[in-house]
C-alpha cells in the first residue's frame, strides 16, 4: 500500500514540474462540413477540424488566445474566413466555430462532397471494425496453435505441466 501511495505522489510531483501547459481547443465546423481549413497557408484537412493550443502566461492575464484568421473552401471554389480570438475565460473548455458556406452558385457541389466524406468516413468504420475481427481470428488462430501444441508434447511425455489435460 506504502509503495502505491509513494508512487502516486511522486508522479504526482513530476506532472507538476513538467507543467502540462493547459490547451485550448478551437474547433472548426462547416456547413455543409467538408470544406478545406488553412491559416497562413498551411492546409489542416477538411471539416470538420480541432486544433489545439496551449495557454501561455499572456493568454491566461489578457484572457484571450488569438490565432491566425481561418480561411475555409468548398470544393467548388466558396470561400469563408472566420475569427481568431477567443475569449478563454467565457469559454475556458474551447470553442467551436460554425461556419455556413456563402450563398454563391454550385452549392450542390458542396453538397454532394459533403455526402462523399460520410460515406467514406463510414467505410473506414467498417474496415476498422474488420481489422479488428481478423486480428482477434488470427490471435485466437496461434492460441489455438499453441494449445495444441502443449498437449502434442504432452501425449509424447516430452512436457510434464499443469497444462497437460
Amino acid at each position: 500500500m506504502f509503495k502505491n501511495v509513494a508512487l502516486a505522489a511522486t508522479a504526482a510531483v513530476v506532472l507538476g514540474l513538467t507543467g502540462c501547459a493547459p490547451r485550448y481547443a478551437v474547433k472548426i465546423a462547416s456547413d455543409p462540413p467538408g470544406a478545406e481549413v488553412s491559416c497562413n497557408g498551411q492546409s489542416y484537412g477538411y471539416t470538420p477540424v480541432t486544433r489545439y493550443f496551449k495557454l501561455n502566461d499572456a493568454n491566461k492575464k489578457s484572457g484571450y488566445l488569438r490565432t491566425c484568421h481561418w480561411k475555409l473552401q468548398w470544393v467548388s471554389g466558396a470561400t469563408s474566413y472566420a475569427g481568431n480570438i477567443y475569449n478563454i475565460r467565457m469559454f475556458p473548455d474551447g470553442v467551436t466555430l460554425r461556419i455556413s458556406r456563402p450563398d454563391t452558385p454550385n452549392a450542390y457541389i458542396d453538397h454532394f462532397f459533403a455526402q462523399k466524406l460520410r460515406q467514406n468516413a463510414k467505410m473506414s468504420d467498417v474496415l476498422r471494425q474488420l481489422h479488428d475481427i481478423k486480428s482477434e481470428q488470427q490471435r485466437v488462430k496461434q492460441q489455438k496453435q499453441s494449445n495444441d501444441r502443449t498437449q502434442r508434447y504432452c501425449n509424447m511425455g516430452l512436457l510434464d505441466s499443469p497444462a497437460c489435460k
